[in-house]
């Protein structure tokens, strides 16, 4: 696997450029419903419909130079973030991403030593990761994930029949994750040790809806064969910064990525100059 290298980029404000969001996007944002003629300015990448953005809006949007990756690397990312290739995978498969802070609350049955290893585990992802808070919540009131035991009381109907260790996850119309479970069951489960590890390898695959992959070695927390020295490896955080970063499109479809990635790298190529994404500012 091979040794990937971070890449900078800087958010700039937007001024002369035009501005881009898909339809369900614009709407979540901007909960304004779509005119006709609004539709006279939509472009159509694929399969996905984009609406250019009023000039009273794109005071919302900052734009991010694109971050180019080798196609080694894009073929890693891809088979994570959208399980490709895989002859089931639809084009329109779409890549998952936490917008919102994770606020995690831990249900009684976890102990302060277990929920002590958790939170140190999210802890060194939020301090490598832009753009991707973990902490806990006090109060479920005031939580957006849970975790909890077999033996606890079902926090998600979901859960219910499962008698292993799942999670389960949310997500709006832009495919912005916003509310997950995650259970395990203890009796099966019965060491803390064995505990912890099944939730860091569940709670790791929650922050995108990821897929796992026997491309990776066992200890990568993408990898799906079994270790019980998992460990946040460099490449693990290299992808999973990607999938935060401002230098893609979020939310998009596996066909809208590839044009994106394709039409960008011929413009380095040929033009010298990046593409930037348009990314909306709260």
């Amino acid at each position: 696997m091979p040794n990937a290298q971070g890449q900078e980029h800087e958010a700039h404000p937007h001024n002369n450029m035009v501005n881009y969001m898909t339809v369900q996007d614009y709407k979540n944002r901007f909960q304004r419903e779509l005119t006709k003629q609004d539709s006279l300015n939509f472009v159509i990448i694929k399969n996905d419909t984009l609406v250019t953005l009023l000039e009273k809006d794109r005071y919302k949007v900052v734009s991010v130079a694109y971050e180019y990756k080798d196609d080694t690397f894009l073929k890693y990312y891809k088979e994570v973030a959208f399980n490709h290739p895989n002859d089931s995978v639809s084009e329109e498969t779409s890549m998952k991403y936490w917008k919102d802070d994770l606020k995690i609350y831990f249900s009684n049955t976890v102990s302060k030593h277990e929920k002590k290893s958790i939170l140190e585990f999210t802890h060194q992802i939020s301090n490598q990761v832009d753009s991707l808070s973990i902490y806990e919540a006090k109060h479920i009131k005031d939580a957006n994930y849970v975790i909890y035991y077999a033996s606890d009381f079902e926090y998600d109907a979901n859960l219910a029949k499962n008698k292993d260790a799942s999670f389960w996850v949310y997500w709006n119309g832009g495919n912005q994750l916003n509310k997950a479970f995650l259970k395990v069951n203890d009796e099966k489960y019965f060491s803390e040790a064995l505990r912890l590890a099944k939730i860091k390898t569940l709670l790791f695959q929650s922050l995108g809806y990821f897929s796992l992959s026997k491309e990776f070695e066992c200890q990568s927390y993408f990898s799906n064969c079994y270790s019980n020295d998992k460990q946040l490896t460099n490449f693990d955080f290299e992808l999973l910064k990607y999938h935060y970063s401002y230098g893609i499109c979020k939310g998009t479809s596996l066909a809208t990525f590839e044009d994106q990635h394709k039409r960008a790298q011929k413009a380095l190529k040929e033009h010298k100059r990046p593409t930037y994404f348009s990314h909306i500012i709260d």
